[in-house]
């Protein structure tokens, strides 16, 4: 998969068509946040799979016991992802995907509220 141009508006218009095309598609869901240097917003890209939606459904404490894992990130540009997980007697569940362009508490904590909002909540609708 290419994201067209390399950075800018486009690029954003692009992945916003990729996203509508993957939620569309009921494999999964995804939301973001386009990066604007003008309003000081970080990009965020969350990623709920389809596997990951049957971990919420079948694994109970997934919604009230999870972890956060931000040790990875993708240097070629500039990104950390972050990994939300639960345990259970399978060992460790994945619970979501965050992309984002920083690691500043206000990205951290807008990433999770699109999270819990945009996508965890609309799972029951899945």
């Amino acid at each position: 998969m290419q994201l067209a141009v390399v950075n800018g508006k486009p690029m954003f218009e692009h992945l916003a068509s990729l996203v509508e095309d993957y939620n569309n598609s009921k494999d999964g869901k995804a939301a973001f946040q386009e990066y604007d240097t003008h309003n000081r917003k970080a990009f965020i890209l969350c990623i709920v799979t389809g596997l990951i939606c049957k971990v919420h459904e079948k694994a109970l404490q997934a919604r009230k016991l999870y972890y956060i894992d931000t040790s990875s990130s993708f240097e070629p540009l500039n990104t950390s992802i972050t990994l939300y997980y639960t345990s259970c007697a399978a060992g460790t569940l994945l619970l979501g995907l965050f992309i984002i362009s920083d690691e500043l508490e206000i990205t951290l904590k807008r990433a999770a509220n699109i999270y819990f909002h945009s996508l965890i909540s609309k799972l029951a609708q899945f």
